[in-house]
């Protein structure tokens, strides 16, 4: 199995968010992280992969950034992820949900996943609608705000919380899958998957 996580690279969260008064984009020169929602879609694809058995499957992360981005997806490597996708180009610089939506779905159809998670949002725009269109793009089926996931015969469950209790929602595979916060604990980075992430 195959699973794909989309990841953000976002400025540092102690850093002050500015708009470039000459871009009107959010400032990006200063540290960048790995989006920290995000981590919580890598830890559930390792999960779901050690389930399968180590060698059942591969997590590959899949971003849209300048190359500096690299640096920060080594967390998710370093983590355990088999392999990163950046697409880095100019021209993407500043994209709006459309653009991006658009890259996104290109790598992704290229990967050819069984499954894509998201972290429930993006720390520096709240946005937490990115998943929705790539799903629409992919013509794949979607769940969102998943607190629970499983996998098995062919199908993704997730279980999320709403205001009256909790929602079991099951679809086919492939299909994308927004994971909330509240899903797992990530883990670590051990100092052999650090070392691992710098080669």
């Amino acid at each position: 199995m195959k699973i794909a996580v989309c990841a953000k690279y976002v400025p540092e969260g102690a850093a002050n968010a500015r708009i470039d008064p000459q871009t009107k984009r959010l400032d990006r020169s200063g540290e960048g992280a790995l989006n920290p929602f995000d981590v919580h879609a890598v830890e559930e694809a390792l999960k779901l992969k050690e389930e399968a058995g180590a060698d059942a499957g591969e997590v590959v992360i899949v971003s849209v950034g300048p190359e500096r981005a690299l640096e920060a997806m080594r967390k998710a490597l370093a983590m355990g992820a088999d392999r990163v996708v950046l697409v880095s180009d100019d021209s993407a610089a500043g994209s709006d949900l459309i653009a991006t939506s658009r890259v996104l779905a290109a790598a992704l159809a290229r990967e050819e996943p069984d499954l894509v998670l998201f972290g429930q949002q993006a720390n520096d725009s709240d946005g937490a609608v990115l998943w929705a269109a790539v799903a629409d793009r992919l013509q794949q089926p979607l769940i969102s705000q998943v607190a629970e996931l499983t996998r098995e015969n062919g199908k993704v469950r997730g279980k999320r919380q709403t205001e009256y209790g909790y929602d079991v929602i099951e679809a086919p595979l492939p299909a994308v899958v927004a994971v909330s916060d509240a899903i797992n604990e990530p883990r670590y980075p051990s100092l052999k998957g650090i070392m691992g992430a710098k080669k």
